[in-house]
């Protein structure tokens, strides 16, 4: 009990939250309004249907004409539609159709509902029940005369979403997790109020009801539902099987999806995909801070360092624009464990090198968040390393370092197989190699108080008027300068150890500055194949800002805790710079909020998840394919002339069809509908593996049938023994990481 009573402010907290979470109002119910302009009908009706005061007039003479909807996923339960349709005779109906339901006979649709247009009725009213969520279900009015069309009332029954109760069980976990770590070490009230409050600032535009547009929002929002889907079929995840219509997508193999793990499973357990995106930024920023006071802290040798420099970093500017304006969700997560690798070089080449396992961790987390900044981080650790060669005179230096690189791979085999094996093939990611200087800044961009257009797009080389904002904010200039102004102090100089670390970070950081802007020469190394390979695949200059903020964040902390020795100084510039944070963020937000449109809100939630990229698709030696075509493209299968298919069959990454070919050729042929990737595997009923490619057309999985005139054929997405046997040395290398993290600490106590 007192131990509790020790406790009291958190758990009167956690109450509090509790009941707000769980008082708080929330739709756990589908309702949606569908008008008339949201209906779509044949060209060649129009100017004969009429839409006028919200009516859609069908008059005598017009036919048959179906009014359809857009396709609309709709998750698992019981619906009830009210079509808002009124017919002078019979002969009309409504409809609930599913276009994507292959037939075994190679024909596309079923009717799930449908009920008569009763003549003189205002209304007609249908019901019908999901097994299982579907992708895209549609609401058609088959039209046989004349008739007029209002709107479809849309409600499902209620308990389709759980967010408040999943919630409430997160809060209440999260904060037990805290109150062990509390019983166990003391942490300082004000730096967990102070980081708190930069997470919680950070995360305000997601105090809004509905999600607001980012560039890369529509990529992953779809891969975080799309993975909820895939999680009880595959694991870990390759492919996402519904995307494109069915025809499966493996951006799970290029962009990893590990952190995204916990956040799908909270999604198959009832959790909204808006509130469960919502909870991943929310998230990230709580990691964001918490990471960085654990990692700064211990590099910088000083809690108080580590808390300004963290502050710093989770509401620093090109960060949040990261987060809001480019929803660049992978280079958010890689930015959380950024400073984790600052510590883990720093342990490395002049540090404890006993503790390798902070770089491997630090890497690790890298890779499994973003590729491109793993790239990067890499590049700056490789000039770090160089800088450095005189500490690896030290043969045990050397070879925990050795040790560390060689762990990381191991540990991440898992991920590395995949992809360098696809790599062989013509990605069309290989050709999105890009000019770094046609995207590389002005100067007068990095340090915008402003933070102007903060819902505009990057508009390369010229004008800047409406492009979005980069910069690294005022107070990474103004902490760059202080700092230099402490070197040159007589009295009261920075401690040896603070102005040798924040050196190294200036030069870093006003490198990682220069390489963004347009004074760097990226056109003359471009030139260079290699060069020119490696720097395209960055795609943009910009990003070298990322690391900028990560090296100047520690230098202005340096600067702001050093420059009064007096604690009451210290404290009074600092609230000074987290005044100026707090709004200058504050500013971007109301901004933000106000000039983005809104991407998704609780009633259309699920319509933007198909949307996709068409990067690691792969094409036929990049010969050009339309993405529209691509997106819209006719489930069914296609044969050759002379092959009669029948028996079709197609569940996620399985599909199977019984081909009759009376035209006697060898090089028949049967275009299965999947994307095309060399690990679906194909064989006759006798087991025998028939040759696959890509299609003429688009990138379809062609089948190259056997000489018979008949037979079965089976498809299956298999991977190669090769990745299991890396799918097993990571996890054997993980559980060896994890019992030796266990026995250190267990000697530690015994000591």
């Amino acid at each position: 009990m007192k131990q509790l009573l020790k406790f009291r402010g958190q758990l009167f907290f956690t109450l509090v939250l509790l009941v707000m979470i769980l008082a708080a109002p929330f739709t756990d119910y589908v309702e949606r309004n569908f008008t008339c302009e949201e209906m779509n009908y044949p060209e060649d009706v129009i100017g004969i249907v009429t839409v006028e005061n919200e009516t859609l007039t069908i008059p005598g003479g017009a036919g048959s004409v179906p009014l359809t909807s857009d396709g609309h996923y709709l998750k698992k339960g019981t619906y009830h539609l009210t079509f808002a349709v009124t017919a002078d005779a019979d002969g009309s109906t409504v409809q609930v159709y599913d276009p994507l339901y292959l037939n075994s006979d190679n024909t596309s649709g079923r009717v799930l509902n449908e009920a008569p247009v009763e003549p003189g009725q205002e209304e007609v009213t249908l019901s019908f029940t999901l097994d299982d969520s579907m992708t895209c279900v549609q609401f058609r009015v088959l039209a046989e005369n004349p008739l007029t069309f209002r709107g479809i009332y849309l409600l499902s029954e209620r308990g389709i979403y759980r967010d408040p109760l999943i919630l409430a069980a997160l809060i209440l976990l999260a904060s037990c997790l805290l109150l062990l770590y509390r019983a166990r070490r003391s942490i300082r009230p004000e730096i967990l109020i102070t980081l708190a409050f930069a997470s919680v600032w950070s995360s305000m535009p997601l105090t809004l009801p509905w999600l607001l547009n980012g560039h890369d929002m529509f990529f992953h929002y779809s891969r975080l539902f799309y993975l909820a889907q895939d999680l009880f079929t595959q694991l870990p995840v390759r492919i996402h099987s519904g995307l494109f219509r069915g025809f499966g997508y493996m951006n799970p193999t290029f962009y990893s999806e590990f952190f995204l793990y916990p956040f799908a499973l909270l999604i198959r357990l009832g959790m909204s995909p808006i509130g469960c995106y919502r909870l991943l930024l929310f998230c990230v920023n709580l990691a964001t801070a918490g990471v960085a006071y654990y990692a700064f802290s211990r590099l910088c040798r000083s809690r108080k360092l580590g808390m300004t420099a963290a502050f710093f970093y989770t509401l620093s500017a090109y960060r949040l624009i990261n987060l809001y304006t480019r929803s660049a969700v992978g280079e958010v997560l890689a930015t959380v464990f950024l400073p984790l690798l600052m510590l883990g070089m720093y342990q490395l080449f002049y540090g404890n090198y006993k503790k390798w396992l902070t770089a491997v961790l630090a890497f690790t987390a890298l890779f499994q968040s973003h590729m491109i900044s793993t790239e990067l981080a890499l590049g700056f650790a490789v000039l770090f390393a160089l800088l450095c060669l005189p500490r690896l005179k030290d043969r045990k230096r050397l070879l925990h370092i050795v040790l560390a690189g060689g762990v990381t791979v191991l540990l991440n085999l898992w991920s590395i197989l995949p992809f360098l094996d696809l790599m062989r093939y013509p990605l069309v990611l290989l050709d999105d190699t890009r000019n770094l200087a046609g995207y590389s800044l002005y100067g007068i961009q990095l340090f915008d108080v402003g933070l102007l257009n903060p819902a505009g797009d990057a508009l390369g080389r010229g004008s800047v008027a409406g492009e979005m904002p980069y910069s690294i904010g005022l107070l990474l200039l103004m902490g760059s300068l202080l700092f230099l102004a402490l070197c040159f102090r007589r009295k009261n100089r920075l401690p040896a150890f603070q102005r040798k670390l924040g050196t190294w970070c200036m030069v870093f950081g006003w490198l990682s500055v220069y390489a963004s802007t347009i004074y760097f020469p990226w056109e003359r190394l471009q030139r260079i194949g290699l060069i020119n390979r490696v720097a395209g695949a960055i795609q943009f200059s910009s990003r070298f800002l990322t690391f900028a903020t990560l090296f100047l964040c520690v230098v202005s902390a340096i600067a702001v805790c050093g420059y009064f020795r007096e604690r009451s100084g210290q404290k009074l510039l600092f609230f000074g710079c987290a005044l100026f944070l707090t709004w200058s963020a504050g500013s971007y937000f109301s901004s933000y909020v106000n000039e983005a449109d809104t991407f998704a809100t609780a009633e259309n939630q699920l319509d933007q998840i198909q949307t996709t990229d068409v990067l690691y698709l792969i094409s036929d030696d990049g010969a050009y394919f339309s993405t529209r075509e691509l997106r819209s493209q006719d489930i069914t299968f296609t044969a050759s002339e002379g092959v009669a298919l029948t028996n079709i069959s197609r569940d996620g990454t399985c599909a199977s069809f019984t081909y009759e070919n009376s035209s006697g050729a060898s090089d028949s042929y049967v275009d299965v509908p999947f994307n095309y990737y060399p690990y679906y595997r194909a064989q006759d009923e006798s087991g025998q593996k028939l040759s696959t490619g890509v299609s003429d057309t688009l990138v379809r999985l062609r089948v190259t049938l056997p000489e018979q005139t008949h037979g079965t054929v089976t498809i299956r997405f298999t991977l190669p023994i090769l990745f299991r046997v890396g799918d097993a040395i990571s996890l054997l290398t993980a559980i060896g990481l994890l019992a030796l993290a266990l026995l250190s600490a267990y000697q530690k106590k015994k000591e």
